[in-house]
């Protein structure tokens, strides 16, 4: 504080105090608002943020007027203004939520993100805060909340009434992505967070996402980031394998939490305390993110309808019902694909069979009136020994089992292995010939084309005999999802014409065997 001088010759009358007191008031005022700032940022504070507020955009300045020389007075020539640049389509929506600024912990991390996306991504994607008393509007209006992705940032608990929790799940189901962020790695945010969306998806799991998830090589290549944690104040610094957690919408990751803090370094900045990634992997993964979500905003839309099939009754047909294996492992991650399915066994064959679908269990008397199984997932399905050896003699006694890899996952592909192994320990998963009778069985299917580039590639099937007879195929390429027309950009598969020429033979091979 800078102190008053007084002049030594000048008389100390009145108005001079008067000054001095009213000097004081104003010092211990901007005191006293100091010390309340300063207690608001300590830990445990209701309000307040991390990180510094978001930069300012440039702003535009007007043209000068054009004046003619002197003498006055000045009438202006022109005025010319730059347009203003179009607004950019909306990619994330930050949701202010509660009753606290918690929901705000780095004001400028959103904003942050969104420019290195158009420096890197050269696409410019807006933003903006968007209440939740918005989103249950929208869902009581019957109006979807139609941004990408809702983020959801903050420290501590929190919790959403029936209303809130009703319209942030149909916002998911209708092709949004839900995002959370434990802010310095929050725990009380974590549990808040997968408790909120386990509520709302009670039938589905969240489940740490494989190395070789799409997110983690949409547009950076990743196997290791770089972590920082305190504990008991030492830091620790780390590479390890990134850490994101997911839940499965369809064929798509529809909600993604990162447990370890990413909010700060996309605004970057850290903090002597908490579990963060740093700044650089933190920034590279939440691009990753935004490209990942931008690559499936339209399957995401597609997959929010599911049509149902019904058969052509110009004549009676025996009743076909095909079987889907329940299991943990995510057993039924495209409802509308195998619908197109069914479409296409009804429609384009002449299968004199109505068709139909039920989701079984593996015990005997859930399988016993199903010939045909099909079995898919993304993950380890985690029969029980009860179950491998109900499907094994169902196999054995006549049954059939089709496995397609959805996505044409790596995880899925060692999980399949390893299950056909313990079905069947003393028989080989071998590839199904080229001519063998299933690749004849309606359409004559030789090679196929790849979904991505649409070239040629060799179809890759494998299988298993027993008794001279295929009980058991599998397709480590995704031939169902595309059947629908449209599918996971990132996924490995077969285009949708060889997917339907594949997808009606192994149930005609399966019906005539």
């Amino acid at each position: 504080m800078t102190p008053v001088r007084i002049p030594v010759n000048r008389r100390f009358d009145g108005s001079v105090v008067t000054r001095l007191m009213k000097l004081g008031v104003v010092l211990m005022t901007a005191v006293g608002l100091a010390a309340m700032a300063t207690a608001q940022s300590k830990p445990g504070r209701k309000l307040g943020t991390c990180g510094p507020p978001p930069r300012k955009n440039p702003q535009r300045q007007t043209s000068a007027e054009g004046f003619p020389p002197l003498p006055l007075p000045v009438t202006p020539l022109r005025r010319s203004e730059p347009k203003a640049e179009p607004a950019p389509p909306l990619m994330i929506a930050k949701l202010e939520y509660g009753t606290t600024q918690d929901w705000n912990t780095d004001p400028g991390d959103v904003d942050n993100l969104m420019r290195h996306c158009r420096y890197e991504l050269g696409l410019w994607y807006g933003w903006r805060h968007l209440s939740i008393r918005e989103v249950v509007a929208n869902h009581k209006a019957n109006k979807k909340t139609k941004i990408p992705i809702l983020y959801i940032s903050g420290h501590d608990t929190f919790g959403f009434n029936p209303d809130e929790r009703a319209a942030i799940r149909q916002y998911v189901i209708d092709g949004g992505t839900l995002l959370g962020d434990a802010c310095c790695g929050r725990e009380e945010f974590r549990r808040s967070f997968m408790g909120e969306v386990t509520r709302m998806f009670p039938q589905r799991t969240f489940d740490r996402l494989e190395i070789d998830h799409p997110i983690f090589r949409a547009y950076h290549k990743y196997t290791n980031v770089h972590y920082r944690r305190f504990e008991d104040g030492v830091q620790h610094d780390f590479q390890a394998p990134p850490n994101l957690l997911g839940m499965n919408i369809g064929c798509r990751t529809a909600v993604v939490l990162t447990p370890w803090d990413m909010s700060c370094g996309w605004d970057e900045h850290v903090h002597a305390h908490g579990s963060r990634l740093l700044p650089g992997d933190a920034i590279r993964l939440g691009i990753n993110i935004i490209s990942y979500v931008a690559g499936l905003r339209q399957l995401g839309e597609v997959q929010a309808v599911t049509r149902e099939v019904q058969a052509p009754v110009r004549r009676a047909r025996q009743r076909f019902q095909m079987a889907q294996l329940k299991h943990d492992g995510d057993w039924n991650p495209d409802p509308n694909s195998t619908q197109q399915w069914l479409r296409h066994l009804a429609v384009d064959s002449s299968l004199a069979v109505k068709f139909d679908l039920r989701g079984v269990e593996a015990t005997p008397q859930r399988l016993v009136n199903f010939p045909f199984v099909y079995m898919t997932g993304h993950r380890d399905p985690n029969l029980g020994q009860a179950e491998i050896v109900a499907l094994r003699a169902h196999l054995q006694a006549g049954g059939f089992l089709f496995i397609n890899n959805c996505c044409g996952r790596s995880a899925f592909d060692q999980h399949a292995r390893g299950l056909v192994s313990n079905l069947f320990p003393q028989l080989k998963l071998e590839p199904v010939a080229t001519d063998h009778d299933l690749l004849k069985s309606f359409y004559k299917v030789g090679n196929v084309r790849d979904r991505q580039s649409g070239a040629d590639r060799p179809l890759e099937l494998l299988g298993v005999t027993f008794n001279k007879r295929l009980v058991l195929v599998y397709s480590r390429h995704d031939m169902i999802t595309h059947l629908k027309q449209v599918s996971d950009p990132y996924g490995n598969g077969y285009d949708a014409e060889s997917c339907r020429r594949l997808a009606v033979n192994i149930v005609a091979y399966a019906l005539q065997n």
